[in-house]
């Protein structure tokens, strides 16, 4: 397996087929396939167009590493490739500043709904080794932008936008915290996202309030009501230099776990089963979806001239969005969902 196209015969149809799986490929094409490795689908659950971004970690001494390396020489070091190539050059070295500061680095690609032709940036998604929090001092909290805005090239030192996660930060229980920070340079607006884990149930109101979120309310009525199946949340927070936008991302999770890019490694379908009926009953997820998530959950031996490996899929997360054009009653759902690739040793 050498290539993206090879997943082609081992994923369910029901969730990336046709268009949507030629729009995939084409995207990320050159990006090696080579064992071990992670790959993240994100699929639209509500809408029947079989069609997924993607998401992957970019290790520097990783075959993905290494093409994305290759690719950033060949450009301007100001370019979205440049700086990334930057930003891994640097991560590699494990005496480094920024190593010290991020433990991984995870591209997510735009594409179901990019228009044929169009390749926006990737969004670059920090794993942070120190999690911000609401008694971060100022330097640590500067040193994590700083970070990301040399990995996706935008230029450094924007106060207002470093006042606005300040506030969101100082909003924040004594006990949550910021374990991925991301950017998604293809978007308008200039903005970064929090990831928020380690709110209780009963402070996510509040939480929502303190950080001006117009939908505080409708979020924790749909967290206490999915609670059952989903016990474990995160908040996904866009910001900007104007505070916090209206438009809120709930990540839920069937089992504790929720720091990490790969929970779906340690879920089961049973998890997952009462997730997916409960997802069509609220007329969230379409059945042909559900079928897909229902089918995604396995584990498969592949034999070649090199010997054996496996593919093993599971589903992570899934994510509720609410504001934009997705109301409160009907938000927006996606699944995450991994895939990793390995050779038997």
């Amino acid at each position: 397996m050498r290539a993206i196209a090879d997943l082609r015969p081992f994923l369910p149809r029901q969730l990336i087929d046709g268009a949507g799986w030629e729009r995939l490929c084409g995207r990320v094409h050159g990006l090696p396939i080579e064992a071990p490795q992670v790959w993240g689908f994100e699929f639209r659950l509500g809408v029947a167009d079989p069609a997924a971004d993607l998401f992957v970690a970019a290790v520097p001494d990783m075959p993905i590493g290494r093409h994305l390396l290759a690719q950033g020489a060949a450009v301007p070091a100001t370019s979205p490739p440049g700086a990334l190539a930057r930003h891994l050059q640097a991560l590699a070295d494990a005496d480094s500043e920024l190593s010290q500061l991020v433990e991984l680095t995870g591209l997510e690609y735009d594409i179901a709904d990019v228009p044929d032709g169009e390749r926006p940036a990737p969004g670059v998604f920090l794993k942070l080794r120190q999690t911000l929090r609401a008694d971060t001092p100022p330097a640590p909290r500067e040193r994590v932008l700083t970070a990301l805005a040399n990995a996706v090239g935008w230029p450094t030192g924007a106060p207002d936008l470093g006042l606005a996660v300040a506030r969101v930060l100082a909003a924040l229980p004594p006990a949550a915290a910021v374990f991925f920070i991301g950017a998604l340079p293809g978007r308008p607006e200039r903005a970064v996202r929090l990831i928020v884990g380690g709110i209780a149930h009963r402070q996510a109101e509040a939480t929502l309030k303190r950080v001006h979120c117009p939908h505080a309310s409708a979020a924790a009525s749909l967290l206490a009501a999915l609670r059952p199946a989903l016990p474990a949340f995160r908040i996904a927070l866009d910001v900007a230099a104007g505070g916090v936008s209206p438009k809120i991302g709930l990540e839920l999770f069937a089992t504790a776990r929720q720091d990490r890019f790969d929970s779906w490694l340690s879920t089961t379908p049973k998890d997952w089963r009462p997730v997916v009926a409960e997802l069509v009953e609220r007329g969230w997820c379409l059945p042909d979806k559900a079928a897909g998530l229902r089918a995604w959950c396995a584990l498969q031996r592949l034999y070649d001239n090199e010997g054996m490996a496996f593919l093993q899929t599971g589903i992570n997360h899934v994510k509720l969005t609410l504001g934009g054009e997705a109301d409160t009653a009907r938000p927006s759902v996606k699944a995450y969902c991994g895939v990793l690739h390995a050779r038997r040793k």
